[in-house]
């Protein structure tokens, strides 16, 4: 998986205004919330949210132990959230989702927020690198998804080359 997965995800679809962590698996929580850059949010309300519910329980528990004070979580997830109020809530974009789709948008009025590795376009779609020792997954419009390796792959490919 990308080196940065959460961020990844969240470049296909937030929370408008959301603060994005730097965590890349739920194990590393503890040690994000730990960074000086949230102890401005310990006397915030915070409202942590997640695909469907679990990890943001865990966060939630977590953030309250390391002195955040007003923490509470989406019930049910983003998925829950987005069967309510589909593009005319606060989300904006597409979610992950972890199956072979890989993204899903809550109705056609959903606008692409991710751009593309290769060319910068707006798209929601994930590409998973062809590189089998890289298979980092990247965002790629359609009309690049015929390149199949991530940017990092492809630039060293042209040094070897």
């Amino acid at each position: 998986m990308a080196t940065k997965l959460y961020f990844l995800i969240a470049s296909i679809g937030k929370f408008k205004n959301a603060v994005v962590t730097d965590a890349q698996h739920t194990r590393d929580f503890v040690s994000e919330l730990q960074k000086p850059r949230y102890n401005k949010l310990k006397d915030k309300t915070i409202i942590t949210y997640c695909t469907g519910g679990i990890r943001c329980e865990v966060l939630t528990v977590l953030m309250k132990q390391q002195g955040f004070n007003d923490v509470y979580q989406i019930d049910g997830g983003i998925v829950k959230y987005g069967e309510t109020y589909g593009d005319q809530g606060y989300w904006e974009g597409a979610l992950y989702v972890f199956d072979n789709r890989m993204g899903t948008k809550f109705s056609d009025q959903a606008r692409d927020i991710g751009s593309c590795a290769h060319c910068g376009a707006k798209t929601s779609t994930y590409v998973d690198c062809a590189d089998t020792v890289c298979n980092k997954l990247f965002i790629a419009c359609e009309a690049c998804q015929h390149k199949r390796y991530c940017p990092q792959c492809l630039a060293s490919q042209a040094v070897t080359s």
